[in-house]
C-alpha cells in the first residue's frame, strides 16, 4: 500500500515537472519574439542618417550680435556704409537635418544728431546748392535735426532655386532740405541667384549707373556735386559677376520725366514717359584694393501730340561714367570719377533739367559734365581725414536757352568742397566735424526779365554723431 502511494507521488511530480518544463519553453518562445522585433527596430533606426548635434548653447532660432551674414550685399554708398559689428542677425534652421541656417535676418541701422551752423544763409537740413540765391538774405543761421536717422532689414534664404534676398531701408528725409519728418522709403528691393553667376533683381535700389564705390565719408547728407545725382531708382535689373567682374544691364523708371519743361499753357503735365530708361554697368576689383567701373544711360524724351499743338516729338538723351578708386600704400585712397552726357538730367548731381522744350514743339537737350576727386586718409585705425572736390557744368547755351523757354531757375554749373575729421572711437559711435563751401552760377527771372545769370557761393561747418544699434 505504502509502495503504490509513494509511486502515485512520484508519477505526479514528474508530470509537474513536465508540465512546468513546458510553460517555461513557451515563456522563452515568447521573450525571443519580443527580443527579435526590438532588435529590427534598433537596426531601423542604425539605418537612418544621424542627426547632428547642434552646437553648445545653440538652438534652431539664435539670435547674435552685428550684421556680417550680409555684409557684403547691397551696400550703402562709399562713405555711408553702417558697421556689420552693429545690429542683431535672426537665424532660423527648421530641421535637425538642415545645421546651417536657411533664413537669415538682420536689423541694423544708426540714430544721427546734427548741429548746422551757416555763415551765409540758411540753406536747410543738408547743404541744398539750389538753395544758394542771391535773392535771400545774408544771415547767420544755427539748426539742429536728426533727420538723416536710419533704418535697414536685409534677409537671406537658401531656397531649391537659389539664393533669395531682401533689402528695406528708409529714414525721415522727406521733401528734401526744408522738408519733413515723415519716414520715406529709401530702398525696397530683391534679389533671385539663378545660377552661380546670374541674378535677378526688382525693386528700388541705387540706380545701376551709380558708382557704388567712388565719393568719401561726409557730415553733409548730401555730399559733394559731379557725382550721381538721382541715386536710388526703381528698376529690373540682371547681373552677372564672375570672381572680380561685375556685369550689370537694367531697366529703370524714367523718373527724370519732368524735366522736360514745357513751354506754354498746353504742355501742363510734362513729357509722355513711354520707355524706359536703360542702364549698363561693368565693375572690376583689381588687386591690391584698386576699383574700376564704367557705365552708361540711354534715355527717351518725348511729348505726345495730344500736349503739344505742333505734334509730337522725341530726343535720345544719354550719359557715360568712368570711375576708378586708387589704394595708396593703404594709407589713403584716391578716388575719381568723370560723367558726361547729353540729356543726363538728374542723374548727374546737380544737373536740375535734363532737356527742355522749345517755341516750336523741339525737344532739345542740355549738354553735362561731372568731375569729382577725392582722398581719404587713414591716420588711425579710428580717424580718418576726408577731403572731397565736385564740379557740374551745363552748357550755359543750352541753360540759358531752356529758361528763356520755359521760365524758373536752372543751374549752369556748380562747385563744391567738403573736409572732415571723422572719429570713430568704438563700433557703436561716429563723430564727425566738417566745414563745405559752393560755388553756384545760375540762371533766372528778375523783374520780369528772363535770362539773368548770377553767381553766389556760400559756407557751412557741421557736427554730425551717429549712434548705431
Amino acid at each position: 500500500m505504502k509502495l503504490n502511494f509513494i509511486g502515485r507521488a512520484l508519477l505526479g511530480g514528474v508530470a509537474l515537472t513536465v508540465l512546468g518544463a513546458g510553460a517555461q519553453a513557451d515563456e522563452l518562445k515568447d521573450l525571443k519574439a519580443q527580443l527579435e522585433a526590438l532588435q529590427a527596430q534598433v537596426n531601423q533606426l542604425e539605418a537612418r542618417p544621424a542627426s547632428p548635434a547642434l552646437p553648445e548653447g545653440a538652438g534652431w532660432i539664435s539670435f547674435k550680435r552685428g550684421s556680417e551674414a550680409l555684409a557684403g550685399w547691397n551696400t550703402d554708398r562709399a562713405g555711408d556704409v553702417i558697421p556689420t559689428t552693429s545690429g542683431m542677425t535672426i537665424a532660423i534652421t527648421p530641421s535637425a537635418d538642415l545645421p546651417a541656417p536657411v533664413h537669415e535676418v538682420t536689423i541694423s541701422g544708426y540714430v544721427k544728431g546734427d548741429v548746422i551752423y551757416d555763415f551765409d544763409q540758411d540753406l536747410g537740413d543738408l547743404f541744398s546748392y539750389t538753395a544758394i540765391t542771391k535773392n535771400r538774405k545774408k544771415q547767420d543761421h544755427i539748426r539742429l535735426h536728426a533727420r538723416q536717422t536710419r533704418f535697414a532689414i536685409k534677409s537671406k534664404s537658401d531656397t531649391a532655386v537659389g539664393q533669395v534676398r531682401t533689402l528695406i531701408e528708409g529714414d525721415f528725409f522727406s521733401g528734401g532740405s526744408f522738408g519733413n519728418t515723415d519716414f520715406r522709403m529709401r530702398h525696397a528691393w530683391g534679389e533671385w541667384d539663378m545660377t552661380p553667376n546670374w541674378t535677378f533683381g526688382a525693386g528700388q535700389t541705387w540706380t545701376n549707373f551709380m558708382s557704388p564705390f567712388t565719393g568719401i565719408t561726409t557730415v553733409d547728407f548730401n555730399g559733394d556735386v559731379g557725382l550721381i545725382g538721382a541715386s536710388r531708382n526703381a528698376q529690373v535689373r540682371l547681373t552677372w559677376k564672375d570672381g572680380p567682374q561685375l556685369f550689370a544691364i537694367a531697366i529703370e523708371n524714367p523718373r527724370d520725366s519732368w524735366l522736360l519743361t514745357g513751354y506754354g499753357a498746353s504742355l501742363t503735365t510734362g513729357s509722355s514717359s513711354n520707355l524706359p530708361d536703360f542702364t549698363a554697368r561693368w565693375q572690376y576689383e583689381a588687386p591690391g584694393g584698386h576699383q574700376f567701373l564704367i557705365s552708361g544711360m540711354l534715355r527717351n524724351y518725348h511729348v505726345d501730340s495730344a500736349l503739344v499743338p505742333q505734334g509730337s516729338d522725341s530726343a535720345l538723351g544719354w550719359g557715360v561714367q568712368g570711375a576708378v578708386n586708387v589704394n595708396l600704400a593703404d594709407v589713403a585712397t584716391l578716388t575719381t570719377s568723370v560723367m558726361y552726357g547729353d540729356g543726363i538730367g538728374g542723374y548727374l548731381f546737380a544737373a536740375n533739367k535734363g532737356a527742355y522744350l522749345n517755341g516750336v514743339g523741339d525737344i532739345k537737350t542740355i549738354e553735362s559734365l561731372g568731375l569729382f576727386a577725392g582722398l581719404i586718409f587713414n591716420v588711425t585705425d579710428t580717424t580718418s581725414i576726408n577731403l572731397g572736390w565736385g564740379y557740374t557744368d551745363q552748357s550755359k547755351k543750352d541753360v540759358v536757352n531752356a529758361q528763356l523757354w520755359n521760365g524758373g531757375t536752372q543751374n549752369i554749373d556748380v562747385m563744391s568742397v567738403h573736409g572732415n575729421i571723422i572719429w570713430q572711437p568704438v563700433k557703436q559711435l561716429r563723430l564727425g566735424w566738417e566745414v563745405m563751401w559752393a560755388e553756384r552760377q545760375y540762371v533766372t527771372t528778375e523783374n520780369s526779365v528772363r535770362g539773368v545769370v548770377h553767381k553766389e557761393d556760400a559756407i557751412r561747418g557741421q557736427f554730425g554723431a551717429w549712434f548705431f544699434f
